[in-house]
């Protein structure tokens, strides 16, 4: 399903592009199937260790995380944080259909990146409201030039009461990062998030993302963009997955790379998932040169862009 002109001409000129109907239900139960076997498997981890009384076998896709959460603070965080790419995720992540898209953007050669992430909004939850930022603000400096399509894709309707995505239509045309701010040092709220402040964004229409279930947003990196609450009572799920060119540079150097996904030298290549798939984007090593030693239940996050901004402010 490649993109019309229209359409491509829309994504570099406004940032980010809706394409409705993109995938069938039945294309993305697979994902949904694999994420609902993480939830038993933290159900299960968290009972075990007395975190939880109750692991709500009976509960549903969108709302048995919900019930941990209420039970475990810090549930759905460790969802997001777990690092480990599924087989069903990655056949999403590498389907010709999303890689005929990104190629009309950056070309034929095509690397996935380090950083994906499956979201897991539960209701009324402030450590999954991510503030006003652009991706390239949580990689090292010196990648914000190198372009990275982003697909956010939301595993049920996405819409204002259940927390979908708004973002400033046209806010990357100026090519700049603008100033971030650690979120952990307002308040109390102690989360990881970067956040710019409101007179530092640029002046454009802010679009709310209203998405059903098989649409796809895709992003421009430098876009301005916030994921607001969920105010319902169930569980928004949603995936965003990352490409760029792969001699590129990608922000991650040190911490993992890329994996090639399709070139132009071989078009007949798969990508081989099986030792990328099992490393966590946040490596043990990693954690203990911030002095984060590594915690089964922790559910705080860490990354290049702490210290990035830390030294910023």
């Amino acid at each position: 399903m490649p993109l019309t002109t229209r359409q491509l001409e829309q994504y570099f000129s406004e940032g980010f592009l809706i394409v409705p109907d993109f995938f069938t239900q039945q294309e993305l139960e697979p994902v949904m199937a694999e994420v609902n076997g993480l939830v038993d498997r933290l159900a299960n981890r968290l009972y075990e260790a007395g975190r939880i009384t109750n692991r709500h076998e009976n509960a549903d896709f969108t709302t048995r995380l919900a019930l941990l959460e209420a039970e475990y603070q810090g549930a759905a965080v460790l969802i997001h944080i777990g690092g480990i790419l599924g087989a069903a995720l990655a056949d999403l992540w590498g389907s010709p259909r999303l890689l005929d898209v990104v190629e009309q953007m950056i070309g034929t050669e095509i690397a996935g990146h380090p950083v994906w992430n499956l979201r897991s909004k539960t209701p009324r939850n402030p450590l999954v409201t991510v503030p006003w930022h652009q991706d390239t603000a949580y990689l090292a400096t010196g990648c914000h030039s190198t372009l990275q399509p982003t697909a956010w894709i939301p595993l049920v309707d996405a819409n204002g009461l259940n927390g979908t995505l708004q973002v400033l239509k046209g806010g990357h045309r100026s090519g700049q990062i603008f100033k971030h701010h650690l979120e952990n040092r307002v308040g109390d709220k102690a989360s990881w998030y970067l956040y710019i402040e409101e007179k530092d964004l640029p002046q454009g229409e802010i679009v709310t993302c209203e998405m059903p279930l098989g649409s796809v947003l895709f992003l421009n990196q430098l876009i301005p963009h916030r994921s607001t609450e969920n105010f319902s009572a169930h569980v928004r799920w949603s995936v965003d997955l990352r490409w760029q060119r792969p001699d590129e540079p990608s922000g991650f150097e040190g911490i993992k790379d890329c994996i090639l996904m399709r070139t132009a030298k071989d078009p007949d290549y798969r990508p081989d998932w099986t030792g990328w798939a099992k490393q966590n984007r946040i490596t043990d090593a990693f954690l203990e040169s911030l002095e984060m030693p590594k915690d089964e239940f922790n559910a705080m996050v860490s990354g290049p862009w702490m210290e990035r901004w830390q030294e910023a402010e």
